[in-house]
């Protein structure tokens, strides 16, 4: 559901829903270009992407897989029940920013494998700059779902909802995964990440039930 088609894009001005629209055009070319820098960094020998280095192919598609999430969460943040103003504004730019941000992060992650130290920093940039994406997304998200609550249905509010809560659970574990890489190294970190799909499982069980109006601190209209 666009912000065009949807009862709270009615809500919203003429101006409001062009800039929106213009926000959303502008996120597409920011991971464009960060797709592209990531391709742009895969080692080469002869003119060819060098198979000799296999890690840096998966980092590559797991980034890529990574960017493309991104991009899904963005596209959601920005329709249905989205106003471009104030903070959410401030919110989306800052996203979009870490977004052009990831390619850095996956050459360092790539480049610097060979020292400890070195490769302690880079596992936890990477997984730093996601964690704070998922801070912006989670506030996005629990904005649009406060303003647009009463103008989507059951299921709309449940998928919101369940989006929220994977954002707050991605935060938590990314974070974690960075702390448990800062003190015992990246490769328990990385096995910390494991953690991430059952621990999203969990939370549903435990907290997805829709909370009522109130206790999201929205009035009734």
């Amino acid at each position: 559901m666009t912000l065009g088609t949807s009862p709270f894009g009615a809500t919203l001005s003429p101006r409001e829903r062009r800039l929106a629209g213009r926000l959303e055009s502008f996120g597409d070319i920011v991971f464009g270009f960060a797709v592209s820098q990531c391709a742009l960094q895969l080692p080469t020998a002869h003119g060819h992407v060098d198979l000799a280095h296999p890690f840096a192919l998966i980092l590559y598609f797991g980034t890529f897989a990574l960017i493309a999430s991104l991009w899904l969460i963005y596209h959601r943040m920005l329709s249905g029940t989205y106003r471009p103003s104030g903070i959410d504004l401030i919110v989306a730019f800052s996203y979009l920013a870490l977004v052009s941000l990831v390619p850095y992060a996956m050459y360092a992650l790539s480049h610097e494998t060979q020292n400890f130290v070195s490769a302690r920093a880079a596992v936890a940039e990477y997984t730093a700059l996601y964690g704070t994406m998922t801070v912006l997304s989670s506030v996005l998200t629990y904005r649009n779902l406060r303003r647009g609550y009463f103008y989507l249905d059951g299921d709309e509010r449940t998928h919101a909802w369940g989006s929220l809560l994977r954002h707050i659970v991605l935060c938590v574990m990314m974070f974690g995964g960075c702390a448990v890489d800062v003190k015992y190294g990246p490769a328990i970190g990385g096995c910390f990440l494991f953690l991430i799909a059952p621990a999203i499982r969990l939370t549903r069980i435990a907290f997805g039930r829709l909370p009522s109006p109130a206790r999201l601190g929205i009035r009734e209209v």
